[in-house]
């Protein structure tokens, strides 16, 4: 079996998307308590242009997670395909997801939160629960992409019978629809029925459906349709185009329809989403290029992508009360954010080196005596 190439302009874009996650939050921390805030309230009034721009970030990594999880599924198809690729999943989410839901754990309860409710926040958080409340503030995204996983697996069950390219136009479309009603509903004269029926549809078992994020889930397969060899008939180039070019115009409109920020901000982050997809489609088309430049620094560019799910990770919940602590401290605000944002990540560094233990203690377990083992597909 074949081993699935590395696109390493990915590593790039999945660690520039953390970053800009980070810096968002990190934008809207208080420095009199662990919380969020805005204005002159923030700790660190210099970010204040990152406010919200992480969702760009996000959207961006659900992107790459539609292409990236396309191609770990592109494979044979069947009960015991579809079973194989649940393990990779679980293998490359799960590992890391616990160890950081223990630091989380520690670091509200060094806050003085209460235990009892962080022990239950935390197991929600483990066997990613539909319902809430989690231990970190980021785990609601790897629920909403347990769903998307749910769906591809049900692709690889049928034997590709619905084929990737189907269900990202399943998922795309539905998606599409839910964002035109939510834009007419907030383009529409203010009124009780129009804001009530807003509240409803920002709930979040619609983004469990995919219906909030499922256009950038979409144009990642799509992508990926387009530039491999999907089951079935290939479909033609002209209808994958128009399809990406819509799911990624609607996924412009998704940013900016849950942005909160003035529109100078709106537009920034809608500018640096349509950046980082095009670097996507360019570092793809100069694959190999990219692959012979990177050289003997590939390693180093692996390494910044798979810590880029750490950071990712452990980022909210202990970067907040990190900065909390050191205030009381009476640091400056800009020594905090340094030795805050290190903090997160050495210990970002440190749970990757262990998730990398438990992952290959796991493979070896399942290891098979054939040169072509299936290489877990990152995230």
């Amino acid at each position: 079996m074949d081993r699935k190439p590395h696109y390493f302009t990915l590593d790039f874009l999945r660690i520039v998307s953390a970053i800009l996650v980070l810096l968002s939050h990190f934008a809207t921390y208080a420095a009199t308590s662990a919380s969020v805030t805005s204005g002159e309230d923030a700790a660190f009034g210099f970010l204040s242009v990152f406010a919200g721009l992480g969702a760009a970030g996000v959207a961006t990594l659900f992107v790459i997670s539609g292409f990236a999880i396309a191609m770990s599924a592109s494979r044979d198809g069947g009960v015991s395909a579809a079973l194989r690729f649940a393990r990779i999943r679980a293998t490359r989410i799960l590992p890391a997801l616990w160890l950081s839901a223990i630091v989380s754990l520690g670091a509200r309860a060094f806050y003085g939160e209460d235990f009892r409710v962080l022990v239950l926040d935390a197991i929600r958080s483990a066997v990613l629960s539909p319902k809430g409340p989690y231990i970190d503030g980021v785990v609601w995204s790897l629920v909403v992409q347990v769903t998307f996983y749910l769906l591809v697996a049900v692709c690889v069950i049928s034997k590709f019978r619905l084929s990737l390219y189907d269900l990202a136009k399943l998922i795309g479309l539905s998606s599409s629809a839910y964002l035109l009603v939510m834009s007419g509903l907030h383009l529409a004269p203010s009124s009780v029925g129009a804001e009530g029926a807003i509240a409803v549809l920002s709930r979040f078992p619609f983004k469990l459906l995919l219906l909030q994020h499922g256009v950038f889930f979409a144009a990642g397969m799509l992508f990926f349709v387009a530039s491999n060899q999907d089951r079935g008939p290939r479909p033609s180039y002209m209808p994958m185009t128009i399809l990406f070019v819509a799911f990624s115009i609607m996924g412009i409109i998704e940013i900016l329809l849950n942005l909160d920020n003035s529109g100078e901000y709106r537009y920034i982050a809608v500018s640096i989403y349509a950046f980082l997809l095009s670097a996507m489609a360019l570092g793809n088309f100069f694959d190999l290029k990219i692959s012979k430049t990177s050289g003997m620094y590939r390693g180093a560019v692996k390494y910044i992508g798979r810590i880029s799910y750490t950071v990712y990770l452990n980022h909210y919940a202990l970067g907040m009360v990190i900065v909390w602590f050191l205030f009381r401290t009476g640091l400056s605000a800009n020594a905090v954010f340094v030795v805050s944002v290190a903090s997160v990540l050495i210990v970002s560094a440190g749970v990757s080196w262990l998730e990398k233990k438990i992952q290959n203690a796991i493979t070896g377990r399942f290891a098979r005596p054939i040169s072509g083992a299936a290489k877990l597909a990152v995230m």
